[in-house]
């Protein structure tokens, strides 16, 4: 498995909308089987003749499910209702269309940090049903997801495409294409990272470079990625396109200027503090010969961007609205939002205390 892959991980981009940027063609939507209300009493195993019905299990699976399918089906209704705002229908075709978005999205992530799940084709449009079975297994284990969660979750991920396309469509000009044609093929930069694995230990790590030490000696000293620490923190030098490395993190380091050094990024678990230590010459390559790959791949990182912006729109829309009237799944809601607060306060608090020890840490170096 490639080593930088496995330091940063797959994460739950996959299920946030990675697009291929297709034009959706509009279907007929075939009518979905009615679903038939459980009976209380309705009894749905027996052990030596003594009967278990729907009453004894609904209330275990309130319990212990409830809160996240209700969370899911909020969205999926501001989804819809999004939607219908602009007159979009989602159709089965849609979603199933997401389903397999979705699943050639994580192939690629897969194929890029050596995994393959014994594929050996070349092209994830051309999965077999046992490897497609395959990658949804591995996608249900990850996120502790249910098959009809996923369901949920494809056909939320598909309003929100619909939602967001046309918008997008219209921001991808000639000039912006040009613009990341030159980032995707252009310079390379030079990275020296420190990995940590929560905040406190990030807030070490800017107490000693405030106190003067350098970035190389306590990525030595500090950090987590053993391998590159003996060399000061140094990765391998990558473009934009670099499919080793999470967009968040190539996006954070190519803004950087020349020997600044970053504010702590969290991917997944683990969180980055890096630094640029140079830039390498663009080799040659021609506009023309990638334009429209460029632009498929510049069409796609907007279609998430936007996707996830509105899903974020949604989330604080069902914060703000929801009421949850069952006493059992009210109770869960009020104890999640307390503790989400309680972890917004903590790291708010983190955030100031490390501006407070660390100004002038993020200013680029006065030399090498």
């Amino acid at each position: 498995m490639n080593r930088w892959a496995a330091i940063f991980g797959l994460g739950f981009l996959i299920l946030q909308g990675c697009g291929d940027g297709e034009e959706t063609v509009s279907v007929t939507e075939a009518p979905a089987p009615a679903a038939l209300a459980p009976i209380p009493n309705e009894v749905v195993a027996r052990i030596r003749g003594n009967p278990i019905t729907m009453e004894d299990i609904q209330p275990v699976l309130v319990e212990g499910y409830g809160l996240n399918v209700v969370l899911l089906l909020v969205q999926r209704e501001l989804a819809r209702e999004e939607a219908a705002k602009q007159e979009i229908v989602v159709t089965t075709w849609d979603v199933e269309k997401e389903r397999s978005i979705t699943l050639q999205s994580l192939q690629r992530s897969l194929q890029s940090s050596g995994l393959d799940l014994g594929t050996t084709q070349p092209s994830d449009e051309d999965l077999t049903p046992e490897q497609t079975e395959a990658l949804l297994d591995q996608v249900l284990s990850q996120q502790h997801m249910s098959l009809a969660e996923f369901g949920v979750l494809m056909e939320i991920n598909a309003y929100l495409r619909k939602v967001a396309e046309p918008e997008v469509t219209a921001e991808i000009t000639d000039d912006a294409v040009r613009k990341h044609f030159n980032a995707l093929y252009g310079e390379k930069v030079v990275v020296h990272y420190i990995v940590c694995g929560n905040m406190s230990e990030a807030a070490d790590v800017r107490r000693d470079l405030a106190s003067g030490k350098s970035f190389e000696d306590v990525a030595r000293a500090r950090s987590r990625d053993r391998e590159s620490a003996m060399n000061g923190g140094e990765l391998p030098p990558f473009t934009l396109q670099d499919n080793r490395f999470p967009p968040e993190f190539k996006q954070l380091v190519f803004l950087l200027q020349k020997g600044q050094i970053s504010d702590p990024l969290q991917i997944g678990t683990f969180i980055y503090i890096a630094k640029l230590v140079d830039r390498i010459p663009p080799e040659h390559a021609k506009f023309e010969d990638y334009k429209d790959a460029v632009k498929k791949d510049l069409h796609d990182q907007a279609v998430t961007a936007a996707m996830t912006a509105l899903r974020q729109r949604l989330a604080t829309m069902a914060l703000n609205e929801m009421e949850i009237e069952d006493p059992v799944l009210r109770k869960q809601w009020e104890d999640r939002v307390d503790r989400k607060n309680g972890q917004i306060k903590d790291l708010r608090e983190i955030r100031k205390e490390l501006d407070r020890e660390h100004v002038g840490t993020t200013e680029p170096a006065a030399g090498p």
